[in-house]
């Protein structure tokens, strides 16, 4: 794995059109999730506590909930670091920008995995 300076961004979001077909790709992702769940919850309208459960429990389930998470994740931190990097510049901010932008990306991408280890041990805890 190739882990760059600006960031830990892997080899394959070096480019812009890589990280916005990710960031899509997640988008739809995300998307199809809600759709199954509002479908879901129109079907089933009377859902308790322990059917819930039970679809929780099923491993395609938690599957494609921690998938929905991940691209949730790598969605918002690939749209974090356009803004950061887009904003956070020397000619807006001063010379200290490329520092204060480093420490953003760092902490927005301590934030996304910390995110996504909780979601997956939420969703395994079940």
């Amino acid at each position: 794995m190739d882990i760059c300076v600006s960031g830990l961004t892997l080899f394959f979001l070096r480019s812009g059109s890589n990280k916005w077909l990710l960031q899509r790709f997640a988008a739809v992702i995300v998307l199809s999730y809600i759709a199954f769940l509002v479908c879901l919850l129109i079907m089933h309208r009377e859902m308790d506590y322990y059917e819930w459960v039970n679809l929780n429990k099923a491993m395609p389930m938690r599957f494609f909930s921690f998938l929905t998470a991940l691209s949730l994740s790598v969605h918002a931190w690939i749209g974090m670091w356009c803004v950061v990097t887009d904003y956070i510049t020397v000619r807006l901010i001063g010379p200290k920008a490329d520092l204060i932008r480093k420490i953003c990306v760092f902490f927005i991408t301590i934030v996304s995995t910390v995110y996504v280890l909780w979601v997956l041990q939420v969703i395994w805890s079940i």
